[in-house]
């Protein structure tokens, strides 16, 4: 992305249409087959730490109004904030529950508690958020592994652990 421009898309991060499109009535239609939505699509929070605050805060007041819209929704689900240590294009929101597209509700993870975090800027930012919070390392398909935080909160869905 060129830098013209740059002023418009960091105003724009904060508009919440996606959210708009979501059924959460809690219908036979209504489910999340580990739906997600990213903020960062360009990879813009690659650049430097000022950029990928900008996202990640866009990314946190767009969970708050997610979490307000799961605060009523009838089934069970899963709700976390996944946040890639060096990826931001990877920083997304999830969603999840029963779904006829797969068996794979709810979500265990495989957490390794001797995974070390190399981005001490990012750790501390996240510390600072109202969530609990684990870390695993994944793999891509090329074999490149990384960090991967999942942040949740207690009582809000059933738990990712």
């Amino acid at each position: 992305m060129r830098k013209r421009g740059l002023r418009r898309y960091y105003r724009n991060l904060n508009k919440t249409e996606a959210l708009e499109r979501i059924d959460f009535s809690g219908s036979p239609d209504s489910w999340f087959d580990l739906y997600h939505l990213h903020i960062d699509n360009f990879g813009l929070g690659n650049k430097s730490w000022k950029a990928r605050k900008q996202h990640l805060n866009a990314l946190f007041r767009l969970a708050d109004k997610i979490e307000e819209k799961l605060a009523c929704y009838p089934k069970d689900f899963q709700y976390w904030i996944q946040i890639d240590e060096m990826d931001s294009s990877e920083d997304a929101i999830y969603v999840h529950s029963e779904n006829p597209n797969s068996n794979n509700f709810p979500i265990k993870l495989d957490i390794d508690g001797q995974t070390e975090c190399k981005s001490l800027t990012l750790l501390d930012y996240l510390k600072q958020k109202n969530y609990y919070m684990v870390k695993i390392r994944l793999s891509d398909a090329k074999g490149n592994e990384s960090i991967t935080f999942f942040l949740y909160k207690a009582g809000l869905g059933l738990e990712i652990i």
